[in-house]
């Protein structure tokens, strides 16, 4: 009969400690910042440079005997904040191992690269916005001349690859308990640590969204991201969904709005460059 009630009595104890350390967990917040620092590797053989115009004369690179010095990697660390089913990709391009120059010292004559001119903007703003309950992406692009901004068609998240395979190892990211994956992509095979206890699909590269889980690091010869902190804070609903201002264009009309931009923005900074070099 003691040992009877001895046991009873264990097991009591035993659900009790089950059921404190599940209290005890915090529940997964519902809005907040997820930081990413992520890297990509530049290939350089990939680099092409096409015809320019000076004041509206073309001008090929061999007659400039115009050199690119382009860095090995570039950082491109990425924020995702989220607030209930909707969250917004914010991005940080820095590069690494130096600035893109252009040099043009003519042949035999000493001339270092000189950086580009200082005050030149980027030509246009991209933002991703994510619905995440049913799993669609919208991109929204902004016009830096004109502060214009406009969105296309929301779009499907892509499933996940063939060949994905979830593996039993696991470790922590984050705080977060994650498990391996091993998938097939671009031709070549990327690592991945996915966590299941966030209350959302994610992936910092959208072709690799799990159909549950967030990649909280992934890997590969040519890029990495890493999950740094998961930051609770209130975020508005209003702040993770595109602007009702933004223009509605389809993907070939953005593709010649962003053509242009960049176009007039090239112009713009061989102007500069020539014009400081008189």
């Amino acid at each position: 009969m003691k040992y009877s009630c001895r046991l009873a009595l264990a097991g009591a104890l035993a659900a009790s400690l089950l059921s404190l350390r599940a209290t005890d967990q915090p529940a997964p917040p519902a809005a907040g910042r997820l930081h990413y620092e992520g890297m990509r590797r530049v290939d350089r053989d990939k680099v092409k440079v096409t015809s320019i115009t000076v004041n509206g004369q073309p001008v090929r690179p061999e007659d400039m005997e115009t050199t690119l010095q382009l860095p090995h990697s570039v950082s491109s660390d990425k924020t995702l904040v989220f607030s209930g089913s909707y969250a917004k990709e914010e991005r940080d391009l820095k590069a690494l191992g130096g600035p893109l120059l252009l040099g043009s010292a003519k042949a035999g004559q000493p001339g270092a690269p000189t950086p580009l001119p200082k005050g030149v903007l980027i030509p246009f703003l991209e933002a991703k916005y994510l619905n995440i309950a049913d799993r669609t992406a919208t991109t929204v692009t902004t016009l830096t001349s004109t502060n214009t901004a406009y969105v296309t068609p929301a779009q499907p998240v892509p499933a996940p690859p063939a060949g994905w395979q979830d593996l039993p190892q696991t470790k922590k990211i984050a705080g977060y308990l994650c498990h391996k994956v091993t998938v097939p992509f671009r031709q070549e095979t990327y690592t991945l640590w996915v966590t299941t206890e966030l209350p959302f699909a994610y992936s910092p590269v959208r072709e690799l969204t799990p159909t549950q889980g967030v990649v909280l690091a992934l890997s590969s010869d040519q890029e990495e991201y890493t999950a740094t902190k998961l930051t609770p804070e209130p975020v508005a609903e209003a702040d993770v969904r595109p602007s009702p201002q933004a223009r509605s264009v389809t993907e070939a009309e953005l593709k010649e709005l962003r053509a242009k931009a960049n176009a007039d923005q090239r112009q713009r900074v061989l102007e500069q460059m020539a014009g400081g070099s008189r």
